[in-house]
């Protein structure tokens, strides 16, 4: 079974991006804006140093300061830290300080650097976060970004480990993900892809982990609405908007569109950090127009 405090882990989670000035400095007075936005659009919660976090970017230090941050600023939001990092043991220590700060769970990575390890070497590498930590654990199936796939093989490794609580599968592939909803009705299932929302909910997941709810959570949220009134046409339609939208947003770079509409929206003009790179003007001109003649922003 699960951990105990798992059951909580439901709705709709943004993958909250990470603020930063321009010269690349965690920018945390702003996170506080960034979460009342979350907030005020209805968003269940929030996944802290994800993909979209650039999590892999931040120090460990770092990561414990957002956290920290985020904890303190948190209000009703469920938080989920993201805890995954090359090295075991700076995955330790992440996990051990998000449960010791009140996190309500993790969502860890497998090692990324070493590729086609063997499920029994994964399975090394989580058991340490499972056994020693009190807090549920979410494994991230994201494996063209880490080259390394969470299997059935490494869930049957695994399977005695009673803090192992979910999935997060993000391989945009509806297959995966049905199999982690149908093989593993115990655990909380998230899916990674906004464009599987709609299957995902329907298929009773526990709902969905959103990077394209950073600038339009209410576009998300009208998903999660429809499933809980029972309207099917209601979340059909839902389901046709987030397409149109992911359709203009993936044709820009994910993290610095994010922060290019959200100073539009009201919140601070914030940046990435390198390797990424902001927006160019005529291609933040091009994103905005676009979203403008579909009605995301206003005319």
């Amino acid at each position: 079974m699960p951990h105990p405090q798992a059951g909580k882990l439901r709705g709709i989670l943004t993958a909250i991006n990470t603020p930063f000035h321009p010269d690349g400095r965690l920018a945390l007075e702003h996170m506080p804006a960034l979460l009342d936005f979350q907030r005020a659009a209805g968003i269940d919660g929030v996944i802290v140093a994800g993909t979209n976090g650039e999590g892999t970017s931040l120090s460990v230090a770092e990561r414990k300061q957002l956290l920290e941050t985020v904890m303190a600023h948190r209000g009703d939001l469920l938080v989920v830290a993201g805890t995954g990092a090359a090295a075991v043991t700076d995955a330790l220590d992440l996990t051990l300080h998000a449960a010791e700060v009140g996190a309500d769970a993790v969502l860890v990575l497998p090692p990324f650097f070493f590729k086609n390890p063997t499920d029994e070497g994964v399975a090394a590498y989580f058991r340490p976060l499972l056994e020693h930590v009190d807090i549920p654990l979410l494994l991230y199936n994201i494996p063209q970004y880490s080259a390394v796939r969470i299997t059935d093989g490494l869930m049957a490794l695994l399977s005695d480990c009673p803090n192992l609580s979910g999935v997060k599968d993000s391989t945009g592939d509806w297959e995966s993900s049905r199999n982690f909803i149908e093989r593993y009705p115990h655990l909380r299932i998230f899916t990674g892809s906004d464009r599987l929302l709609a299957r995902s909910l329907r298929h009773k997941s526990a709902g969905g982990i959103s990077g394209a709810a950073n600038c339009f959570p209410e576009v998300i949220v009208a998903a999660r609405t429809a499933w809980e009134l029972g309207d099917e046409a209601g979340l059909d339609r839902a389901q046709k908007r987030i397409d149109a939208l992911l359709d203009i947003l993936h044709r820009y770079p994910p993290m610095a569109t994010s922060k290019s509409v959200l100073a539009h929206r009201g919140l601070p003009r914030l940046s990435v950090r390198p390797p990424l790179v902001d927006l160019t003007p005529s291609q933040e001109q091009a994103l905005l127009g676009e979203l403008r003649e579909a009605g995301f922003l206003p005319a």
